[in-house]
């Protein structure tokens, strides 16, 4: 039986050919009149093998507690489900290459947040990797001199499957938080983000870009930090907490962990969790499930027997995962919280817990 944990607070193209040239014409930028935040990087925050990458998790995070950011960069991509498709993620780009265009994007847009990701092209093209968190330092360095007012959130980097490369970035790796440390105490906003932890190489669809799934981890890593308030994830094939009953456990390469819960279709269907608690009280509750009914469809969720309240799922296709926060009473202990067959069909991949956080300005 797995216990609910607070979690800590918290590519690239392989060909560097396309890394040289500069970025193509902007698209046009979408907003939404909230909070600007910048997601910056290379192709893992472009979303490389998976359109919108981490942005599209993280936004269903953001829309489902209600807020309207505006995510904001000279480029553009992503599904349906991503509500805002600006960022500024470049496919094969090093770290000195971002930071040679990073003053003009960013006094272009005058980001609240930027979220940078950047590094994994030094390490995978063996480029200077000692002097990767030098590069890194006049970088974060010159995106507070462009937006002073910016909190900038630095992660270190995913795993690679790759040993050199995975050697090359635990040792840039262990230097970031000192980058990060070295700044603030010169009185920039800067703050570290442990994202290798969020991650295995099982997470990887090649070597080094996430699966969809792995995207979704990062995700739910970014928004712990933004709310300051671990983000735990209940996968919904795990049969050492989920039961399924009627019901089965379908593989989905674009799920969180390979495998969904689905054809909770029938009266009697269910998914079933166990979640051991750390406290009696309240939680937020992100289900991730998907809907490609044309039409919203829901679940009856309970928790502990109580009564059954309703989960509505928008319908942007199967596969096309989205959030939903609930609110929910959880004892401390072993609780059991069931997810019954509502109104059409929809699947569920995992769903998360976060603890009440204290809120940041950063969203």
């Amino acid at each position: 039986m797995r216990t609910l944990r607070p979690a800590a607070l918290v590519t690239a193209a392989l060909c560097a050919v396309a890394a040289l040239l500069a970025a193509g014409p902007a698209a046009r930028a979408e907003s939404n009149g909230g909070v600007r935040i910048m997601p910056l990087g290379d192709s893992i925050t472009d979303g490389f093998n998976v359109p919108g990458g981490y942005r599209t998790d993280l936004w269903q995070y953001l829309a489902a507690d209600g807020h309207t950011d505006d995510f904001v960069g000279s480029q553009s991509n992503g599904p349906a489900q991503l509500g805002d498709h600006d960022h500024e993620g470049h496919p094969g780009w090093r770290i000195e290459q971002v930071d040679a265009q990073v003053t003009g994007w960013v006094q272009a847009t005058a980001p609240r947040t930027v979220l940078l990701h950047i590094g994994t092209n030094d390490m995978i093209q063996d480029y200077d990797p000692a002097g990767a968190p030098a590069r890194l330092s006049q970088l974060i360095g010159d995106i507070t001199a462009a937006a002073p007012g910016a909190d900038v959130l630095v992660s270190d980097l995913i795993p690679l499957a790759d040993p050199a490369a995975e050697a090359r970035a635990e040792a840039y790796n262990a230097a970031v938080p000192g980058v990060v440390d070295a700044l603030a105490a010169q009185g920039r906003h800067v703050h570290f983000v442990p994202m290798h932890d969020a991650l295995t190489a099982a997470d990887l669809a090649d070597g080094v870009h996430p699966t969809a799934g792995g995207y979704s981890k990062m995700a739910a890593r970014w928004y712990s930090v933004l709310v300051s308030s671990p983000v735990t994830r209940w996968e919904a094939e795990n049969p050492a907490y989920a039961e399924v009953a009627d019901a089965d456990r379908p593989a989905d390469a674009t799920a969180s962990g390979g495998s969904k819960a689905g054809h909770i279709d029938q009266p009697d269907s269910y998914l079933q969790y166990t979640i051991n608690a750390p406290y009696s009280g309240g939680y937020r509750m992100y289900v991730r499930a998907d809907n490609g009914m044309g039409t919203p469809c829901t679940h009856l969720l309970t928790v502990n027997g109580g009564p059954a309240t309703t989960v509505a799922y928008p319908s942007y296709g199967w596969s096309a995962w989205t959030m939903t926060g609930v609110d929910v009473t959880l004892a401390q202990g072993a609780n059991s919280v069931r997810f019954a067959k509502g109104d059409c069909y929809a699947e569920i991949d995992a769903i998360d817990f976060a603890t009440l956080g204290a809120p940041t300005p950063w969203i």
